[in-house]
């Protein structure tokens, strides 16, 4: 289960991301004339991603919970050998779920390469859109090439 995402940066991600995977879709499928294993691939890919991130999200959150928890034990109290040892299967599990689905999407349905490359690449685009929309967002409101007001000095300047 998927929780909204508290930060608005993330859910931009997340928004564009759905939004650029729909057009790479649609765009493999119109480049392949209608034959859908370039589609295919893409729709894997973001589903791959989208595993993926879903798998780090979770590991995370748990191992923060787990060291707050730890943080409130008192002395003598700590993880057992055993449940280190389950924390661990399921970090590499989830990796190796990851792995086992991108070769039954590449060989058994036969998806694109291309396609599956695009797909895994869409939530780093839509990273890259966030983050000049962030920077954009951090630029000073004066036009390119506008002097500096007289009172603000730069580093290294000579007075």
């Amino acid at each position: 289960m998927m929780m909204r995402e508290s930060d608005p940066s993330i859910r931009r991600v997340q928004r564009d991301s759905a939004v650029i995977a729909l057009a790479a879709t649609v765009a493999a499928f119109a480049l392949q004339r209608g034959r859908p294993e370039g589609a295919l691939g893409v729709l894997a890919g973001v589903a791959l991603m989208g595993f993926s991130y879903a798998a780090i999200t979770g590991g995370v959150t748990a191992l923060l919970q787990r060291a707050a928890a730890a943080g409130r034990a008192t002395p003598g109290e700590g993880l057992s050998r055993g449940r280190v040892a389950w924390m661990l299967t399921k970090f590499l599990g989830r990796y190796l779920l990851i792995v086992l689905a991108a070769w039954a999407v590449m060989v058994p349905l036969r998806a694109h390469p291309l396609g599956l490359f695009a797909g895994v690449t869409v939530p780093v685009l839509a990273i890259g859109i966030e983050a000049v929309r962030l920077n954009r967002r951090k630029q000073p409101t004066g036009t390119p090439g506008e002097a500096s007001p007289p009172d603000s000095r730069r580093p290294f300047e000579d007075q």
